[in-house]
Formats: structure tokens, C-alpha cells, sequence
């Protein structure tokens, strides 16, 4: 069988099949490019007329499905914690059935014939199905009617806890879905907006390729930890990268002196709000904590000592 031509494969979408936050990436730095080039060149506005709105489809998916992803995380934290407070009640349950029926008898072995086994161990939906099991095997008896409304009122909890997470984990699904298809589109409109450059800037191609096209983040190089040594006074550029606001940096100062970082949208720039590191500090923030607005410019990580009188060290570390 004949391999498929490697030009016609669409870089963009198999650099995207794996990570929907790298597409949002590719997107935003392609969408900020093309409006600077429609300044210095009309050729690209309708370029730039047809993927901005595919754009714009993206974030809304991208912002969508990771608001349905925090509530999913949230119902399922809300019903870890009602499975923990349950079973922090199975003591008092046991204690307050013995008093009638003592841990030797028959009916007191009917009642927990496995013990705690059944509401610590097995699928979550096991866990939660031993507590109906538990109302069971209580049943009608009247000595213990108190003690079985506070255990169905725990199995009724736990079930809409879980009916709740279920849904949660169904819409985020469908959530998927929708980001796929604008992940696809827009991808497919970077990939033709490449021929676009090669039809009519053929001459200027490779430069124009580096500033239209986030290639760093297409080719996702693998350094993640950069380190140097600043001079008093010294202001270096650091990295390029296309980040997103939760993007999570660990940053760590080696030296005896504060060293300050930006994240700019030029080479050594510091149109940011600075990030200080203090000296022999670790610590660990986001891309929002440099609170730009625009993360298809601002790529541009500039560290610089502000100290005149001794240099530092620093460690980033992107992950």
C-alpha cells in the first residue's frame, strides 16, 4: 500500500489530537499574528476575516468545556465527601445497634453480615449500594426505625450525589464534542492559510511562516527547565512561549538577590505585571499572575536584576 504524500498530512491536526489546550495555543498566537500582518498588508484581511470567527468558536468551546470540567470535578469532590462522612457514621450506627442486638447474635450478623467491608471497598457505586443494603436488612423492625431513616437519608444523599457527578461527567462529554469540531475547523483553516502564504508570498514563505504560525508550539520541543545567571543590572530574555492563563510555571531563585520576571510581548520587554522572586525562594504560579490580556503577543519571558550590586540565579520550570 502506497504511504500518503507527507505534504497533504495536516500538521496542525495531528499536532492537536492529543491536547485541546495546545490548539487554543496554535490559535490565539495565529489569530493575534494575522491581525498584525492585516495592518502592514490588506492581502491578509480576508484571511483574517475567515479565521477570526473560527477563532473566537474555539475559545467559547475551550471556555465551555473547562467550566464543565470544574463542575464535574466539583460534584465528585462533593461526593467523596458524602462517602467519607458516611462512613465516619458506620461506628455510631454499629455502637447504637448493639445496644439492642449484641455484636454475638444472629440478627446483629444479618444485619452486617460482611462488616464495614461493603461501604469501604468495591466501585463507588458498591460502596454507595451497601448502605440501601444496609436499610434492608434493618427493615421494619421498630427498635431500630430511627437508626434506618438516618441510614436511607445517607443512601438518598449519596445517590443524588452520584446521579449529579454522572451528569456532570455526560455534558462535559458532550462538551468534548463541540471543542473537537471547533478544534478541527480551525486547525483545517491554519493548515489552508499556510497554502494561502505559500500561493501568493512564495518568496517570503519561511520568514513569513515563523510569524504567522506558532512552529514552537507545533513542534512541542521538549525543554521544559531553563536556568541562568544574572549580572547586576541585567535584563535577559529567557523563552518564547505560547502560554494560557493556567499554565503553571515553577520558579526558584539560587542567588542572594530578589530577581523579577515579565511576561512580554517583545524580545527582553516588561510590558507585564512583574513576578518577584526573592532570594532562595521556590514557588509556583500561573501565566495569569502576570495579568496580560493578550497570550497570542505576550510570549516573551524576560528575567531581569534590578540589583546593582551582586548577580543571581534562577531556575523556571514549565509544567
Amino acid at each position: 500500500m502506497t504511504k500518503p504524500w507527507k505534504y497533504i498530512d495536516n500538521q496542525f491536526l495531528i499536532a492537536t489530537r492529543t491536547s485541546y489546550k495546545r490548539a487554543v495555543k496554535l490559535s490565539n498566537y495565529h489569530d493575534a499574528a494575522l491581525l498584525q500582518a492585516v495592518a502592514t498588508d490588506p492581502a491578509f484581511q480576508p484571511v483574517y476575516d475567515r479565521y477570526h470567527p473560527l477563532h473566537l468558536a474555539l475559545e467559547e468551546q475551550w471556555s465551555i468545556w473547562k467550566s464543565r470540567g470544574g463542575a464535574q470535578e466539583g460534584e465528585t469532590l462533593n461526593l467523596n465527601q458524602l462517602l467519607e462522612q458516611a462512613e465516619n457514621r458506620l461506628p455510631g450506627w454499629e455502637v447504637q445497634i448493639q445496644v439492642v442486638y449484641p455484636a454475638t447474635t444472629p440478627r446483629y450478623k444479618a444485619i452486617f453480615p460482611d462488616g464495614r467491608k461493603p461501604f469501604t471497598k468495591g466501585t463507588i457505586d458498591q460502596r454507595i449500594n451497601a448502605y440501601n443494603i444496609l436499610s434492608l436488612n434493618i427493615g421494619a423492625d421498630p427498635a431500630l426505625a430511627t437508626i434506618k431513616t438516618v441510614v436511607d437519608d445517607t443512601y438518598t444523599g449519596l445517590n443524588n450525589a452520584r446521579i449529579a457527578q454522572q451528569g456532570a461527567k455526560a455534558v462535559t462529554k458532550a462538551g468534548s464534542e463541540m471543542l473537537e469540531a471547533a478544534v478541527t475547523d480551525a486547525m483545517i483553516t491554519q493548515y489552508r492559510n499556510m497554502g494561502f502564504l505559500m500561493d501568493n508570498f512564495y518568496e517570503q514563505r519561511e520568514s513569513l511562516a515563523n510569524t504567522l504560525f506558532d512552529l514552537q508550539t507545533l513542534r512541542d520541543l521538549d525543554q521544559r527547565i531553563f536556568t541562568g545567571t544574572l549580572s547586576p543590572l541585567e535584563t535577559e530574555p529567557v523563552l518564547v512561549h505560547t502560554f494560557l492563563s493556567d499554565d503553571r510555571l515553577r520558579l526558584k531563585n539560587n542567588g542572594s538577590r530578589s530577581y523579577t520576571l515579565y511576561l512580554a510581548s517583545t524580545p527582553s520587554g516588561i510590558n507585564s505585571t512583574p513576578v518577584i522572586v526573592a532570594p532562595l525562594e521556590e514557588k509556583n504560579i500561573t501565566a495569569a499572575d502576570f495579568e496580560i490580556t493578550n497570550y497570542g503577543t505576550h510570549r516573551y519571558l524576560t528575567a531581569v536584576n534590578p540589583n546593582n550590586d551582586a548577580e543571581t540565579e534562577y531556575l523556571i520550570e514549565l509544567y
